[in-house]
């Protein structure tokens, strides 16, 4: 307890002479107003602002994440309380079969449809980059007539009729509007994605 005393006075000593210093014996009546960097916390690391975690979550396995890194707010059907499935190896692959399709049929030119920064239609299809463009796919919602709205692509799920991906390309009974605006896929590629989606849309 002495102790405790003795250090708090030597503490308010060291300011005292600190302010004396500082302020001159002119100052010496305002010295009530004088304040160490010490007591200003001016050294104090920042480790962010007062409940910056507030609401998060912490963290899990990155791929059931409902945020991952550079996309906007991850897959769907996970921020909807879902899980991503795997059904193993797929016999349809996404960077190598389904995203060239895409470029053949110039859907991702820039200025047209789905290419560039800023595509005319959601979603962007970025052939040179198959995660962002999965990214963009697992996050877009499209209106599926007066059943509501279907994700376009649904990883927690091995149903294709849950993904408005390939519907969206019919030539009739297409959901959302019909994909591509100017002609119609071949029906090898409609099945190629269908199998895809059946494997449960993955990022393959």
């Amino acid at each position: 307890m002495r102790f405790a005393r003795s250090f708090r006075g030597l503490i308010a000593a060291a300011s005292l002479s600190c302010c004396v210093l500082s302020a001159g014996l002119a100052g010496f009546a305002s010295l009530g107003a004088c304040t160490t960097d010490y007591q200003k916390g001016v050294d104090d690391p920042n480790y962010g602002d007062p409940n910056a975690l507030a609401g998060l979550t912490q963290p899990g396995t990155s791929e059931n994440k409902a945020a991952e890194a550079g996309a906007s707010s991850g897959p769907l059907c996970v921020a909807n309380g879902g899980r991503l499935v795997d059904a193993g190896t797929c016999a349809v692959s996404f960077a190598n079969e389904i995203l060239p399709a895409f470029a053949a049929a110039n859907c991702a030119l820039v200025g047209g449809c789905h290419g560039g920064v800023t595509p005319a239609n959601q979603p962007p299809i970025d052939t040179a980059n198959a995660k962002a463009t999965w990214d963009a796919f697992a996050s877009l919602q499209i209106n599926n007539g007066a059943s509501g709205t279907l994700t376009y692509i649904n990883p927690c799920s091995t149903d294709d009729k849950q993904s408005g991906m390939a519907c969206n390309m019919y030539a009739t009974g297409y959901c959302g509007v019909h994909m591509p605006s100017g002609g119609q896929l071949d029906q090898a590629v409609i099945t190629k994605i269908e199998t895809w989606l059946k494997c449960g849309s993955p990022n393959n």
